[in-house]
């Protein structure tokens, strides 16, 4: 068995209950976690005896990281057997297809307050909150895919913080 020290295996766990928190399975984010961390692609074996899952449990996962392309299968040369690794540009590209969603979300809202009656104000106060959160992050938001490929391409100097910001822009919403 490989050594997986207490802080990975921390690590591994918090990977699992961010993704539950996210909508995926706990068991999808483990794996994902250790094969972010993992040295080499792993074997379903391995993925199944260094986080105490069946091979069932394993199979299962991999087929689901698979589909979303979160896992790609590899080969070894010599090896006989399939092995996997983490796909970060998959991930990268779920993360981006999630601010995209943005868009969505903005056009049901305008959805929303064209069809409610202006007299129903508990609606209109709802979807013009919303509306305007979401006219927030566009505005904040409007220049990312440019500034990530800056970002990306070293033309920003990635030691100086934004302004007021920390940790995704925490401060702000604890403060209220």
């Amino acid at each position: 068995m490989i050594y997986i020290n207490p802080q990975e295996i921390d690590y591994i766990e918090e990977m699992g209950l961010l993704f539950e928190t996210s909508g995926a399975s706990r068991t999808l984010g483990r794996v994902f976690g250790y094969l972010l961390i993992s040295e080499k692609p792993k074997t379903l074996d391995e993925i199944a005896r260094d986080l105490l899952f069946s091979k069932a449990t394993a199979s299962l996962t991999m087929r689901q990281g698979l589909l979303i392309h979160f896992f790609e299968k590899v080969s070894v040369s010599g090896d006989r057997k399939d092995f996997y690794r983490v796909s970060t540009i998959a991930w990268t590209d779920a993360q981006a297809k999630k601010i995209r969603t943005l868009d969505a979300w903005e056009k049901l809202i305008r959805q929303g307050l064209a069809a409610v009656s202006p007299h129903n104000t508990a609606a209109v106060e709802n979807l013009n909150g919303m509306k305007d959160y979401f006219d927030f992050i566009n505005w904040y938001l409007s220049d990312f895919p440019q500034m990530y490929i800056k970002w990306k391409n070293g033309t920003i100097n990635k030691n100086i913080n934004k302004p007021g910001a920390n940790s995704y822009g925490q401060k702000h919403f604890d403060e209220n």
